[in-house]
């Protein structure tokens, strides 16, 4: 079985990658391995999240397993310098390349805009954390998400981020318990379905199957 390290920004990747990603990648063949961006140079509670650490935990990684990966935001990268997730990614992966000698088993990840954005593939699914208390606004949910093309179009202004969208249309919105629980219930084939960048990331995981290290 491919050994796939995945590099997360925090504990709600953390959980997403454990929780919802790994039962899917065990059946094609493929273990995850979670890890803290940078553990034990991170802020605590999240990711210091910039290129040079990104390509160090990358390399750091591909010493140990099969293949690596990240699972970091856009919103809050810390060097964007004015370039998009894909260029991040590409200066990522070019200084991994020169280190490796072209090793095809590395794809660095930037979600965009946050993992929250995911959540709104489905805005029905918030129903679940109903049962424990919160209380989703469903119409409001679905307004957010009509007003953008994609899950991952929702913007990421300071107050108009997936997250800050969230803590205004959910009350008693948990981020990692209440993330977690509505991605499960989503599931990834519907993540997969309205979240294109996301789609592409889940497409190469699974490729690795096929093309084993």
């Amino acid at each position: 079985m491919t050994q796939l390290a995945v590099v997360v920004e925090g504990p709600t990747e953390k959980r997403f990658v454990d929780i919802v990603l790994r039962p899917h990648l065990i059946e094609v063949g493929i273990e995850v391995m979670p890890i803290l961006i940078a553990e034990g140079r991170r802020k605590k509670g999240g990711g210091d999240v910039h290129v040079d650490i990104l390509i160090l935990d990358h390399s750091d990684a591909l010493d140990k397993y099969d293949a690596a990966t990240s699972l970091v935001d856009f919103y809050g990268f810390r060097d964007r310098e004015g370039r998009t997730a894909e260029q991040l990614e590409g200066v990522i992966l070019e200084e991994i390349m020169e280190e490796r000698n072209n090793n095809p088993h590395v794809r660095p990840y930037i979600q965009m805009h946050e993992f929250e954005g995911l959540l709104f593939s489905s805005p029905e699914a918030f129903g679940v954390i109903s049962r424990r208390g919160a209380r989703p606004d469903i119409a409001r949910l679905h307004q957010i998400r009509n007003d953008f093309g994609t899950p991952e179009d929702i913007n990421n202004g300071q107050d108009s981020a997936p997250s800050k969208q969230l803590e205004s249309a959910v009350h008693g919105y948990r981020k990692i318990e209440d993330g977690i629980a509505v991605a499960k219930e989503i599931g990834i084939e519907k993540i997969s379905e309205e979240c294109p960048r996301f789609r592409e990331w889940l497409e190469w995981m699974n490729g690795l199957a096929e093309n084993p290290a």
